[in-house]
């Protein structure tokens, strides 16, 4: 029974799809199943049901107390949060977003300290602090911070620049 020539490579696509479709699926379900509270705040963040965020966050608080070398913790937390802020945003509670987001930020801070390779990490502290210039509305804030003035002296110009760059804190003493 030999193989003719035009089924030999027939069989070997079948084979390598077949590895393909095995080598593909099986780290899938394990990480899965290694990380049912993954799972959890995927869920919650679907749903953005606030006392399963409670929940999590109460789960992750007492992790990271046992255990506060886990970048990962820190970044399950940081995400967390970050979901709080949505919820917030959409009942229009800009107070608790915003100690929402302070808290997002230190916890994903805290996570690059002590991993800080963790691409996820850096990428999640980027969009937060993203929210946060887009939550404070910075760009039209800036004329009324601004300082009063009716001569447009250079002073006041660095000063509104640094202050639509930078936020009020940087153009104090300019």
């Amino acid at each position: 029974m030999g193989m003719s020539k035009s089924s030999y490579p027939r069989l070997l696509a079948v084979l390598y799809v077949a590895l393909l479709s095995i080598g593909l699926g099986a780290p899938a379900s394990a990480s899965a199943a290694d990380d049912p509270l993954g799972t959890a705040v995927e869920a919650a963040r679907r749903t953005h049901d606030e006392k399963q965020l409670q929940s999590l966050k109460a789960q992750l608080e007492q992790m990271i107390a046992q255990n506060p070398n886990d970048a990962g913790l820190y970044l399950d937390l940081a995400r967390v949060q970050e979901y709080f802020l949505d919820v917030y945003e959409m009942r229009k509670d800009k107070k608790a977003a915003g100690e929402a987001i302070d808290k997002a930020i230190d916890a994903a801070q805290r996570s690059i300290q002590l991993n800080d390779k963790s691409g996820d990490a850096h990428s999640l502290l980027a969009d937060l602090y993203g929210r946060k210039m887009s939550l404070g509305n910075a760009m039209f804030a800036a004329r009324s911070l601004a300082p009063r003035s009716k001569r447009r002296t250079p002073r006041l110009w660095r000063s509104m620049a640094r202050i639509l760059a930078c936020g009020p804190a940087l153009a104090v003493n300019t």
